[in-house]
């Protein structure tokens, strides 16, 4: 029997008819998930039948989608759909294990199809190959009887929430970061909404993502699989779901952290009873300073004579120019990788080096700045603008604009990518 594979990224407000209701399982049911069905405190048959009727729709593809999506599929759920917008890249895979070498490039949507159609044939399975946005946020939860939230950025969580609490859906919500998780169960049986608990975006905060902050790959991993694990006590009614607790996880000391989460907020904007977001353009209009997905970073900028291309920069180095190039990047990031006799001096202590600075210019070398992405190397180059009334004998200071990362696409192609 071989799943349904359906590719939806310009039909994301396609009605889905609601799986049937199952009378009795089929010998292939009892073969497949016999081992979870006899469990002492599981669900049994009727916890089975539930599940091969219910529909799931997984927001991301990535590393705790990668873990939570096929536990899912091979528990049994009947429909699964998968968002995701983003292509496969060599860097996911030490992490997002749903995906393969072969799938680099590929839509994370459509490859984790590809999986679960290998995986469970009998699961029917759609990408939406999209990001999730107030236009489609509520067609396609109200296309499914749960959402589960596998997002990495704080507009798609709060669009999320909001799609849920307006089409009266659970939502089952993780996230990972470094060596730390969290999951949790939002708008299920009375249960406080992600809003009630953060009431709006914090423009400044919840910015963290794995390209900047780095993550451990087991800890999305396993943060995905109590996810799933979460998802089916609630598909199913067994057990006791997350809905009144915050689950923590620490990889470092493998420490679990269970905190009672405050009760439904009578003046939350969603779901209270005098809310005020009562459409997805509403819940929009309330994200205009929220981060969202693969958001083009708000680079400071300085005066064009305090830049200096990478391409300029290039040449500066084949002229053999004396100059000093200070690499102001973290420790870790630096052993990785760096150009050829950089200084390395982070940004953090900086202020603390303009003696070594000032003796390395020596009055006659000009000092360049980079970074990974040319931000930090902005606010370096400001500090040693600055510090030049009291140490003179530091030449100059420039920015190498779009740091390493635009060394690599201008210059030199083989420069690690990271």
């Amino acid at each position: 029997m071989q799943s349904e594979f359906f590719s939806c990224s310009q039909s994301s407000e396609q009605f889905l008819p609601t799986l049937d209701v199952l009378s009795e399982l089929s010998a292939d049911h009892v073969e497949r998930y016999s081992r979870q069905m006899i469990t002492a405190d599981g669900f049994g048959v009727g916890g089975q039948k539930k599940l091969l009727s219910s529909a799931v729709l997984v927001i991301g593809a990535g590393g705790i989608g990668s873990t939570a999506i096929p536990y899912l599929a091979a528990a049994g759920v009947g429909r699964i759909g998968i968002v995701d917008f983003d292509t496969v890249d060599i860097s996911n895979l030490h992490r997002q294990v749903i995906h393969k070498t072969a799938d680099i490039g590929m839509n994370k949507a459509v490859s984790a199809c590809h999986a679960v159609r290998s995986l469970n044939p009998m699961c029917e399975v759609y990408s939406y190959e999209t990001d999730l946005n107030h236009g489609n946020a509520l067609p396609l939860v109200q296309n499914f009887d749960c959402v589960v939230d596998c997002s990495d950025n704080p507009k798609t969580r709060y669009l999320v929430n909001d799609a849920c609490v307006l089409a009266e859906k659970p939502l089952i919500s993780a996230s990972a970061i470094g060596t730390e998780g969290q999951v949790t169960v939002y708008n299920f049986q009375g249960a406080p909404c992600y809003r009630c608990l953060y009431p709006t975006p914090n423009a400044a905060g919840g910015c963290r993502t794995c390209v900047d902050a780095g993550v451990l790959g087991p800890v999305p991993g396993l943060v995905g699989i109590l996810q799933a694990t979460e998802t089916l006590k609630v598909l199913t009614g067994s057990g006791t779901t997350m809905k009144g607790h915050l689950l923590m996880y620490n990889a470092m000391d493998c420490s679990f952290l269970k905190i009672v989460k405050p009760p439904k907020q009578t003046k939350c904007r969603v779901c209270g009873p005098d809310a005020t977001i009562l459409s997805m353009e509403a819940s929009n209009a309330s994200l205009l300073h929220a981060q969202g997905p693969m958001q083009t970073i708000d680079r400071p900028s300085l005066p064009s004579e305090s830049n200096i291309s990478c391409i300029e920069y290039s040449r500066v180095r084949e002229d053999k120019v004396p100059h000093i190039l200070v690499d102001v990047r973290t420790k870790l990031q630096f052993e990785m990788c760096a150009l050829e006799e950089a200084v390395h001096i982070p940004l953090s202590s900086l202020s603390q080096q303009l003696d070594q600075i000032e003796k390395l210019s020596g009055g006659t070398k000009p000092v360049y700045c980079i970074c990974r992405r040319g931000v930090d190397s902005v606010e370096a180059t400001r500090i040693l603008d600055a510090a030049k009334l009291s140490h003179p004998n530091i030449h100059s200071a420039k920015n190498v604009a779009g740091g390493l990362v635009s060394w690599r696409k201008e210059v030199d192609t083989s420069f690690p990518k990271y």
